[in-house]
């Protein structure tokens, strides 16, 4: 499975329905830009200790970014943007990532709602309550 920033928080958070579903799926993956933002949204205090805060989700292992990526990423943008929509650059690297790895992406937010992604991969959303 590949998660999402937000799957990995919801995981991290204890939100049953992801714990239960991500713990039946392994290994689990994660583009260096969810890395990142993970990592971000602790800093603020000038002595975050990073090591550390990536260490908290170390059971995910990060897939680096590359050409082929970028390149796929452009192509889904490219179509998405015929339907009227446009993902944030990081959100569309993400799932360019996720694609190239032929892994269902697991999110938690909306981010990834458009139905180019919904035809072309397979996009599990945690986001709404059930």
């Amino acid at each position: 499975m590949f998660l999402d920033t937000s799957a990995i928080i919801a995981y991290q958070q204890g939100d049953e329905r992801v714990v239960e579903y991500l713990d039946g799926g392994r290994p689990w993956y994660t583009s260096t830009i969810c890395a990142f933002e993970y990592i971000n949204g602790r800093l603020g205090s000038g002595e975050t200790d990073v090591l550390a805060v990536r260490q908290e989700f170390s059971d995910v292992q990060t897939l680096d970014l590359n050409e082929p990526i970028a390149v796929e990423a452009a192509r889904l943008q490219d179509e998405i943007m015929t339907d009227g929509d446009r993902l944030a650059t990081a959100d569309m690297l993400i799932a360019a990532t996720a694609r190239t790895t032929g892994n269902e992406l697991v999110v938690a937010d909306s981010d990834f709602e458009t139905g180019v992604l919904q035809n072309v991969m397979q996009v599990t959303n945690f986001r709404d309550p059930l």
